[in-house]
């Protein structure tokens, strides 16, 4: 049996990553915002860490409804919008936690 062209089986390689991908409907770029988007819902648990356990219970349960509340979101920019959203107040929480504890 003759091995596949190299040209045939680029365009397998491509077929087998378009199956991939689309498994579930997603394309390349929905697959990278919804990495995008668990890490940075990671990232908010990680940072919770070093507060009292009714204030992190509180956070988390914020974060949490917010990240439910657009779950079913399928548009690839607003995606890409939320999660900028999402790590800016992410940041001002910080902010805002880290002067409250100086105090």
């Amino acid at each position: 049996m003759p091995l596949p062209s190299l040209a045939l089986r680029a365009g397998m390689q491509a077929a087998a990553k378009k199956r991939f991908f689309e498994a579930d409907g997603l394309s390349l770029e929905h697959f990278l915002a919804k990495r995008r988007v668990i890490s940075l819902y990671r990232e908010i648990l990680r940072s919770l860490k070093d507060l009292n356990k009714s204030d992190a219970d509180e956070i988390r349960h914020w974060a949490r409804s917010d990240f439910e509340r657009y779950r079913s979101e399928k548009d690839v920019e607003k995606i890409k919008n939320l999660i900028t959203s999402g790590k800016h107040q992410m940041h001002s929480v910080q902010k805002s936690l880290m002067l409250a504890q100086v105090k």
